[in-house]
């Protein structure tokens, strides 16, 4: 009876008491974090965050700016300050922050034109579509956005997420401050940071979007709106300079740049309980590097830390004990580290039926499936590479019954000049001028004009047509002409002149995004004009002008990471020529042909150091072999004077070969610092006019030690080198592409 007694006592009591409790929980005074606006600055963010997890203090409601949009956005979805830092250090922040598009999202065709040209501008009939509004699209930050907040595509209310979470953003039509609350939550953190003049504005509905550092860039007052009692602030804005501080462009520019942030700045800085101020002198909002990183993220904590009192004190202003411990904070669990995804709807924007047709049966994407990452990567490779589209993207819904999977587009129409410089010892300047526009007609196609000027000069135009993806008829017809020195041993031999004229069509379709395969019908007349002979012994050379009828195969894969200075992937060409004067015969008699293939791969030994291992060569197979096609070797890259040219170390100049030619050659490449490079090649040949007889052929062997940069102009190389072929050193210096 005493036990029954007991147990009612304590339960009444506790239901006495619950009302209480749970009052007494709901009453304490709700926190709310606000991170100031600053470019790479805001990664401080990160580490103070940190800091004030490590105080015990709750964080209720978090809002930003710019970079703190970013950040705030990111933690308010679950993002841990780990998963923050490791987010940030591993980013190509270079890439982030431009329009480039990754190389392998690229088609082959679009790789070689990246790594061509230094400038490509679009052109439009009105100037209101030339002008992007921006330096950068900041696409790539936008597609960065979307993958780090997938689950959260759909419009949502931000008081929903696991932080409620608000972001500012400028509208310039009318100056306002737009203050996002709800929607979709990349494409809120994308006008928070879109920065006047660097990037393009985000447009929604009546309104053009920027940057809200120009009208609020701490936003205690909308954290404080938000519903927070406490407010804890990081501000990483730079001091105002004084005048003798101001001494150049980009100071002066800065320095307009902070006073516009200054607005509302002390009333708001007046509004938080507990000011954690960074030191980010010596920095800037493009301090991307990984050195600046690590040095701002390190300064945010030490703020944050010094804060330490100032954080603890809050707790009895919070109305929490000191042992309080909040709920923990994530993780943020994506779905990019899901393999498979059940969806159960698949939509396309902007694409004709004909099409998606195709991409679903190609991708093997059906509704009411699991479709891997792979196959959406798969589809977006096609899509980007297809003539017909561009800016493809994607976004998952989840559903009460899987996910929604939507593909966006927009058509392709678009026209394009693109221009190309480089310097070198040899020729010393030369200019690439391209303008290609995609057509708006019933099969896809693309219409392109070239103009190289130089020491030899050409032009050329190419009709494409793409009926399905990836899956081109090309007809080309170029003119050029060449004024080469041929050397003997190192010596000048030879100077000759001559018109190039090349007609081609061709077919060229792409397997697995990295291998292409092509075969047509070529036709080559080259017009010898004049021959300037430095040594006598090849004065009684005679030439006469000829034309070819070729039928031509070729096959390429290419994974390299990077075209130039590639850290890994390999590399294999091969192509087969026939070649005829009258569709069947050569000169009365069997035609001949040409065989050539090259393989090379990068082998990472460490992070920094890679070998570079590589094979080719090219044969003459037949009889009566023409003088233009002829094999040569010379130079770093394949094709440097002639198309048949092949590189050989030690060798800078064009130099004949015999109807055979096989090399071996391995480099040794160190890359320092972020985009330095030592590289050191040795390699060995052998050339013979028979094929059966080349491993009895006349040696070659050649080294070279080069130093390169890989700016975002092209290459700036320098290399030294020596050969048994010339049997002196040699020096070659080129800034720019290779065209």
């Amino acid at each position: 009876m005493k036990k029954q007694f007991f147990r009612t006592l304590v339960l009444s009591t506790c239901i006495i008491l619950l009302p209480f409790s749970l009052y007494s929980q709901e009453q304490r005074k709700k926190v709310g974090v606000v991170l100031s606006g600053g470019g790479a600055k805001g990664m401080a963010h990160i580490k103070a965050l940190k800091v004030i997890e490590e105080a015990g203090l709750p964080i209720d409601y978090i809002a930003g700016t710019s970079m703190g949009a970013i950040v705030g956005g990111l933690y308010a979805i679950g993002y841990t300050t780990e998963q923050l830092d490791s987010m940030v250090r591993k980013q190509d922040w270079t890439f982030l922050l431009s329009d480039r598009v990754k190389r392998s999202s690229l088609s082959l065709a679009d790789r070689e034109r990246s790594e061509k040209y230094v400038i490509s501008i679009p052109f439009n009939k009105t100037p209101k579509e030339v002008v992007p509004g921006g330096i950068m699209k900041g696409q790539n930050l936008a597609n960065l956005f979307s993958d780090l907040t997938m689950g959260y595509h759909d419009s949502i209310d931000f008081n929903k997420l696991p932080t409620p979470f608000a972001c500012v953003a400028a509208d310039i039509v009318d100056g306002k401050q737009i203050i996002f609350r709800k929607g979709i939550l990349s494409t809120a953190m994308r006008a928070s940071m879109a920065i006047p003049g660097v990037f393009t504005p985000v447009r929604q509905d009546s309104m053009v979007l920027v940057d809200g550092g120009v009208v609020n860039n701490y936003p205690a007052d909308v954290v404080k709106a938000m519903g927070a009692d406490v407010i804890i602030g990081v501000d990483v804005q730079n001091a105002l300079k004084p005048a003798n501080k101001l001494n150049n462009v980009p100071d002066i520019l800065g320095q307009i740049v902070d006073i516009t942030c200054q607005a509302n700045h002390e009333k708001n800085v007046s509004l938080t309980d507990t000011y954690i101020r960074v030191n980010v002198d010596g920095y800037s909002s493009a301090s991307f590097t990984p050195a600046a990183i690590d040095t701002l993220m390190r300064r945010g904590e030490e703020a944050a830390r010094a804060q330490w009192n100032s954080l603890i004190a809050l707790k009895k202003k919070i109305g929490i004990a000191d042992d309080y411990k909040p709920k923990q904070h994530g993780p943020y669990s994506s779905l990019s580290h899901i393999r498979t995804i059940y969806v159960t709807d698949i939509s396309f924007v902007g694409v004709e039926a004909d099409d998606k047709k195709w991409l679903m049966k190609k991708c093997n994407l059906k509704e009411n499936s699991n479709i891997s990452t792979q196959q959406i990567e798969q589809a977006l490779f096609l899509l980007r590479g297809s003539q017909s589209y561009s800016n493809a993207s994607y976004t998952l819904a989840e559903t009460p019954d899987g996910y929604h999977l939507n593909f966006l587009l927009q058509e392709k129409y678009e026209k394009r000049i693109n221009l190309g410089i480089r310097f070198d010892s040899e020729e010393i300047a030369s200019l690439l001028l391209n303008a290609t526009a995609e057509l708006k007609t019933h099969v896809p196609s693309r219409l392109s004009l070239t103009g190289r000027l130089g020491k030899r000069y050409a032009a050329r135009i190419d009709y494409t047509l793409e009926p399905i993806q990836q899956r081109n008829f090309n007809f080309s017809y170029m003119f050029q002409y060449n004024d080469i020195n041929i050397y003997e041993e190192g010596a000048r031999a030879y100077n000759t002149t001559y018109k190039y004229h090349f007609a081609e069509f061709g077919f060229s379709d792409v397997w697995y995004k990295n291998f292409r395969f092509g075969l047509g019908l070529r036709f080559e007349y080259y017009k010898y004009k004049d021959f300037l002979f430095k040594k006598p012994e090849f004065a009684g050379l005679d030439v006469e002008s000829e034309h070819f009828l070729s039928y031509f195969a070729q096959v390429e894969y290419n994974t390299y990471d990077k075209g130039y200075f590639p850290a890994k992937g390999s590399d294999f060409r091969a192509a087969y020529s026939v070649y005829t004067d009258n569709m069947a015969q050569y000169n009365d008699h069997a035609p001949f042909s040409a065989l050539s293939a090259s393989w090379a791969s990068v082998i990472p030994v460490t992070r920094r150091f890679s070998v570079i291992p590589s094979i080719y060569g090219r044969v003459l197979i037949g009889k009566d072999f023409p003088y233009p096609l002829q094999n040569a070797i010379g130079g770093d890259v394949a094709g440097f004077y002639i198309p048949q040219q092949l590189p050989f170390a030690g060798v800078n100049n064009l130099e004949l070969m015999d109807h055979t030619i096989l090399i071996a050659s391995l480099k040794f490449r160190q890359r320092m610092g972020a985009i330095h490079y030592l590289t050191l090649t040795g390699n060995y040949g052998l050339t013979e006019s028979n094929f059966f007889d080349v491993l009895k052929g006349k040696q070659l062997f050649g080294v070279s030690a080069g130093y390169g940069i890989n700016s975002i102009f092209g290459p700036l190389e320098i290399s030294l080198g020596y050969s048994n072929r010339t049997d002196k050193g040699s020096c070659f210096v080129n800034f720019g592409y290779y065209f």
